[in-house]
């Protein structure tokens, strides 16, 4: 069953921005092909938002190529509008689950990825649903450059983050760069750019955990 435009908005107000959301199939996207192609440092924000991070980043380094992924209407649509507020063409907008970033990318490998404050699913039963997993571990050893590449991870959730942690240690393909228990109060946040979620939990004084982490061996 389709979305109901007359029960969400956003759904009409997608096709406003189809310059730079883009939805499946990649195959008829030529436009995007032609993004990725041309993309030499290319940079993906997992779970994007409304795009602070995206239009923060592009930004700093319009030299630089983005893309977000994120599957919400209403978020993809404000994020598309920040965007052009300022006239920002590098970031390009997909909805679609993570899982699918093969599918997106097109053999193409990513410089930086970022997973900012997924949800945690912190209930037993829903623990499957984590997006930091073994199965996406080793997708993102596919994806990411082998000699440069690497991976950022944030939350505001201890125990997941000491999951993930413990996961990424398991790996003998990646190794742990970085890492911060209260990432604001540390040596990172000076280059650090803020999501939606974060400005509010570091005004509440709460602490976010950060972690990065690369490939171990590039040239294996």
């Amino acid at each position: 069953m389709g979305f109901n435009p007359d029960l969400n908005p956003y759904v009409s107000k997608m096709e406003e921005h189809k310059d730079i959301i883009k939805k499946l199939p990649v195959e008829s996207n030529g436009d995007f092909l032609e993004f990725i192609k041309l993309s030499k440092y290319l940079v993906l924000d997992l779970g994007c938002g409304a795009g602070n991070f995206l239009r923060d980043y592009a930004l700093r380094d319009q030299n630089r190529q983005f893309i977000g992924f994120e599957l919400r209407f209403k978020r993809l649509v404000k994020g598309a509008i920040k965007l052009k507020k300022r006239d920002l063409t590098n970031v390009r907008l997909v909805q679609s689950r993570a899982e699918d970033l093969k599918l997106w990318l097109q053999d193409k490998k990513a410089n930086e990825i970022y997973v900012n404050f997924p949800d945690p699913w912190p209930k037993k039963r829903h623990l499957k649903h984590r997006m930091m997993s073994k199965p996406f571990m080793m997708t993102v050893k596919e994806l990411l450059e082998p000699e440069d590449g690497f991976l950022v991870f944030k939350t505001d959730h201890q125990s997941y983050f000491q999951v993930v942690k413990e996961l990424i240690d398991g790996l003998e393909d990646f190794i742990v760069t970085e890492i911060s228990y209260d990432l604001h109060n540390s040596e990172y946040n000076e280059s650090n750019i803020y999501t939606e979620f974060e400005s509010l939990f570091k005004g509440k004084g709460y602490p976010v955990y950060y972690l990065k982490t690369k490939l171990r061996n590039p040239n294996v």
